[in-house]
């Protein structure tokens, strides 16, 4: 119980010194903005991406209204939902497989092997 307690307490000092860097890279970005803009050049550079952008989404419109690229895309879209209910499933395994075996590697049918990463991330704050 004593090391779970001392691993928490670890979790909660690493999420303030986390909270900290968050708000002093914040701090710094918003001065490299700064001198980012002071520059004329980059202005200038800028100025024309904000054209460049324009204009893309022009065609990107005109593209949208085209049947076929409405077709293709469709089908893009569906692959992509595929593949990413594919991954979270491999997730699913590879997660119950090592809490199975501990093994940090799976076997492949060609003799292979790959290594399984475990990670952990917190989500959402949850009431209680």
């Amino acid at each position: 119980m004593n090391e779970e307690k001392t691993t928490l307490e670890s979790i909660n000092n690493l999420l303030l010194e986390i909270t900290d860097a968050k708000q002093k890279m914040k701090t710094v970005k918003d001065q490299l903005k700064d001198v980012m803009e002071q520059n004329d050049e980059y202005r200038a550079l800028a100025e024309e991406l904000k054209e460049a952008t324009a204009k893309r989404q022009t065609a990107k419109k005109l593209l949208e209204a085209d049947k076929d690229y409405q077709l293709v895309n469709s089908e893009l879209e569906e692959m992509k939902f595929k593949y990413k209910d594919l991954q979270e499933i491999l997730s699913h395994h590879l997660v119950t497989y090592f809490q199975e075996t501990q093994e940090t590697s799976i076997p492949l049918a060609n003799g292979s092997a790959l290594q399984v990463v475990v990670s952990a991330k917190l989500g959402k704050e949850v009431a209680g």
